[in-house]
């Protein structure tokens, strides 16, 4: 087998049987085979009550891939780590459980590492994105900052990313996604993902990424597609899922940003006003009392972090 760089591919899973087996069969297929999948699993029951995945995650199917089982607590960052700390290879994805990847994918990915070797990270693209519209709803989102596909992949002014799925054109970008995030190993074992982050994790992944841009640039690769399928299957209730949004905002601002620019925390207090102006629009009062829950929710910031991002933010 003829590999250009060796790949290892963690998959943090919880109660997504059939999602997994979905997406390890997309692996099955690819042109560029990895050199070792880990599957970080959280679920409840017994990977022994599912057949089928055993079967799947063998050498029958990946013949030239090493293959870790890993059962592990809760918790999307703390999984992520554990299949971190696990991995051998030179780069290391990480793919979302509900994700169906095209046979090229990492063949296209691994293409970019070997051509540009500046790059220290990047993702690829969302093929099942809505098409873009031009309208009241999206012009809202860019006049409060907040998160909208399509866009640069760039974070806004106020510490939001921009996402630059559905477009089509190779760029540098500040942010990764955190359904399809690829690395170069000894740059990402030296940040590792934030475990203050907990349970599902909201935003991980543009704090990953702002924090790994210290050590290089970052690129969006529209020709890498898969697809996310976004499964329903353990998804937090409106009012926990709007909690966490504004929790983990705040904290990564905290974090990442300089609070004491004053047009950064203008920024940043315009987006959350707009947060909820957004539920109070869109009549979703499971929303509203989620943000405003989040909001109410005292910060935590270590010192450490924030004198260590501070000082990289005034070099």
């Amino acid at each position: 087998m003829n590999y250009k760089h060796s790949i290892s591919v963690i998959l943090c899973t919880y109660n997504r049987h059939t999602d997994l087996y979905t997406c390890l069969s997309s692996l099955s297929t690819q042109t560029l085979p990895p050199n070792e999948i880990i599957i970080v699993d959280a679920s409840n029951d017994a990977w022994d009550n599912h057949p089928e995945l055993i079967e799947l995650f063998s050498h029958s199917y990946f013949p030239h891939t090493a293959l870790h089982y890993l059962k592990s607590p809760k918790g999307l960052t703390l999984q992520r780590n554990l299949g971190l700390r696990t991995a051998t290879r030179e780069f290391i994805y990480f793919f979302d459980d509900d994700v169906i990847l095209e046979p090229t994918y990492l063949q296209c990915m691994d293409e970019v590492f070997v051509h540009h070797p500046q790059y220290v990270a990047g993702m690829g693209t969302i093929t099942n994105i809505a098409p873009k519209k031009i309208g009241l709803h999206r012009l809202f989102r860019k006049i409060f900052l907040l998160q909208h596909e399509h866009g640069s992949g760039n974070f806004t002014a106020s510490g939001i990313p921009t996402h630059p799925y559905g477009t089509q054109q190779f760029k540098e970008v500040e942010i990764l996604g955190g359904c399809c995030m690829a690395f170069r190993a000894q740059v990402l074992k030296k940040h590792q993902f934030d475990t203050a982050l907990a349970t599902y994790a909201y935003m991980e992944d543009a704090d990953i990424a702002r924090r790994i841009r210290q050590d290089g640039p970052l690129f969006f690769n529209p020709a890498a597609r898969l697809q996310h399928i976004q499964s329903p299957a353990e998804r937090d209730a409106m009012f926990a899922n709007r909690a966490m949004l504004m929790r983990n905002y705040r904290y990564l601002f905290a974090k990442n940003f300089n609070t004491y620019n004053p047009l950064r925390m203008i920024a940043h207090w315009w987006s959350i006003i707009g947060l909820f102006l957004e539920a109070m629009l869109l009549r979703q009062p499971e929303a509203y009392k989620g943000y405003l829950h989040g909001l109410q929710t005292p910060l935590t910031v270590p010192k450490i972090i924030r004198q260590t991002t501070l000082s990289n933010q005034h070099r």
